[in-house]
């Protein structure tokens, strides 16, 4: 009998951090099954399909940081600048503390199963989209869209940078160049306003 309630959600919790520990092709359906305290035989009443558990995984974990990172974007209530803070603090919490399963998955898994590739996909036109938003209030829709692009690849970088080398200066230069860069804008398209 399992310890805890087991049900899709403690699922994918569980699946979610030992895919982020172990990677998807190191981690087997028993392991799962172990970590939920369920036989293996179990795990397959709620997925088919040790895939079909990772893309709900992939999208659970999309969930999460579109409601923890992403919607801070549209936080009207706050600066854009503070907005941009925020989102970015929020996101090294989360990468950094608990890896980065959509680079991490992305990267093993896009030429051999297409369909993670697809749902991960939507993870960063979302998260190029809450950038772009918040860019958008101080810059062109072209720049916006440029420089949210340049933003998250380079904060993907910095992350993985600073896992491998073991130094946060990576990602802290990240954030603040980020910083710079928006305050640059700021202060160029308050001068364009100013000259209008």
């Amino acid at each position: 009998m399992p310890k805890q309630k087991v049900n899709e959600e403690y699922i994918l919790k569980n699946s979610l951090r030992l895919f982020r520990k172990k990677s998807y092709h190191n981690t087997s359906v028993a392991d799962i099954a172990d970590a939920c305290g369920l036989l293996k035989g179990s795990l397959y009443h709620y997925f088919p399909s040790k895939e079909a558990l990772m893309s709900a995984v992939i999208q659970f974990a999309h969930q999460s940081f579109k409601r923890e990172v992403f919607d801070i974007a549209y936080d009207t209530t706050l600066t854009p600048q503070l907005r941009m803070e925020k989102m970015f603090k929020k996101s090294e919490k989360i990468l950094l503390s608990d890896g980065n399963i959509m680079g991490n998955i992305g990267v093993e898994t896009a030429r051999v199963i297409p369909e993670f590739s697809e749902h991960i996909k939507l993870f960063y036109i979302d998260w190029i989209a809450a950038v772009a938003y918040v860019f958008k209030e101080i810059a062109s829709d072209e720049d916006a869209n440029n420089l949210a692009e340049q933003t998250v690849a380079e904060f993907e970088g910095a992350v993985m940078m600073t896992r491998i080398f073991k130094n946060s200066k990576y990602i802290r230069n990240a954030y603040n160049r980020l910083l710079n860069r928006f305050a640059a804008f700021s202060l160029s398209g308050a001068k364009n306003k100013k000259n209008n």
